[in-house]
Order: C-alpha cells, then structure tokens, then sequence
C-alpha cells in the first residue's frame, strides 16, 4: 500500500482502473472502422499516458522518495522507445487493423 493517495483513492486501485478504461478504448478504437491514420492516432494517443500511468506507479517514478532520481534515468531511454514505436507504426500502414500472417492463427483467412 502506498503512503500518498490520488484523488484520495489508493493509486494503485487508480491506476488499475484508469489503465481499464484506456484498454476499453483501445479495443473500440480497433474494433470500430475508423481508416488507418485515426485508429493509428488513437492508439498512440492512449499508449503515452499508459505508459506514464504505468511508469509512475507501478515502476515508482512518482510520489517515492527518492522517485526524482528514477524519473531521470527511466526517461532518458522512454523517449527512444516512444520514437521507435511512433515511426514504426508510420512506415507500417496497416499496423493498427492487420494482423502480420505470422500472428494469425491457420483457420483465419
């Protein structure tokens, strides 16, 4: 249990919670036809604050003591890794709706 509170909840209940609804939209996102660029953009849009969401309490970047030193060395390689995935789904049109033929189980056409 965490000694701070968000919004005077646990911040793990929170963070639980607020990841769900994130994923709920995620799975809209992909599952309503939308055209690839805004179900791309959606999806990058939902994984930045997950990953915040995800670093800041579960790896305790955020509300520990020593959490400013952590931060620092957690973002200098997020910010690589955030480039990286971004492109990745720009020079990959199809990245948001299809699957790769190596993901997809024999029986799906």
């Amino acid at each position: 249990m965490a000694h701070y509170t968000i919004l005077g909840k646990d911040p793990y209940w929170m963070n639980f919670w607020g990841l769900m609804i994130l994923t709920a939209i995620e799975v809209a996102a992909v599952g309503v036809e939308l055209g690839d660029t805004i179900t791309m953009s959606i999806l990058i849009g939902i994984a930045i604050p997950k990953f915040i969401m995800i670093a800041a309490i579960f790896m305790h970047l955020y509300g520990d003591a020593d959490s400013k030193i952590l931060t620092m060395t957690a973002l200098f390689p997020a910010f690589f890794i955030i480039v990286m995935v971004f492109f990745i789904g720009l020079t990959s049109p199809g990245t948001a709706t299809e699957l790769p033929a190596w993901c997809r189980p024999g029986y799906w056409t």
